[in-house]
């Protein structure tokens, strides 16, 4: 009997210690099923002419000689939530939304984060000869959970929406939404469009 309660034990704690696992390294799989953004107007864009910042972002680009051939969008995307991630921490103390001055602060809140990452990736579309075809910009939104408005209630302050950023081809119309936040708790390195 007592071989059997220390053999269920056992089970039950591999069991949960195998879905731990999982959920850990499916969080971002698992947040981009349930969430979905929808896009409510956008955000002033801003360019990155300061030279500490374009030195930060050139200095965090791999060392690779064939990059400048084979960059596509999704690097460049992969790369902008890369070099947020790594410049910021997220925290709602933070106001700045100007990139340089996140920079220096080392912080921003959502809506920092999204203009950082627009203008981290405009500056890379740019950079790498990319800016007919390609823009990033940051957008307010509205975050649905599992077809539930998550802001419905809220009048003001930080839930009344949240920022997200679009990397559009201008000539294809084609939309990417990434949200840097997200990216930063969760992992998702993309994110989806509601669909109404």
């Amino acid at each position: 009997m007592k071989k059997d309660k220390k053999k269920t034990f056992l089970t039950i704690a591999v069991s949960v210690v195998i879905v731990a696992i999982l959920l850990f390294f499916l969080k971002g799989s698992i947040y981009r099923m349930a969430v979905k953004y929808e896009d409510v107007g956008g955000r002033k864009s801003y360019e990155i002419k300061d030279d500490k910042l374009s030195s930060y972002i050139n200095q965090s680009l791999p060392n690779d000689e064939s990059l400048d051939a084979n960059i596509d969008i999704e690097t460049i995307i992969d790369l902008s939530l890369d070099i947020t991630g790594n410049a910021l921490e997220f925290s709602t103390f933070y106001g700045d939304s100007d990139p340089v001055k996140s920079f220096e602060n080392r912080g921003a809140n959502c809506v920092g984060y999204a203009t950082f990452t627009s203008a981290v990736g405009n500056y890379l579309i740019k950079r790498f000869g990319m800016e007919r075809e390609w823009e990033a910009k940051p957008k307010k939104g509205k975050l649905y959970l599992f077809g539930n408005n998550m802001h419905k209630n809220a009048k003001d302050g930080w839930f009344k929406d949240h920022d997200f950023v679009v990397f559009r081809n201008k000539g294809t119309k084609e939309e990417i939404y990434v949200d840097p936040t997200a990216y930063d708790y969760f992992g998702a390195r993309r994110v989806d469009k509601r669909q109404k």
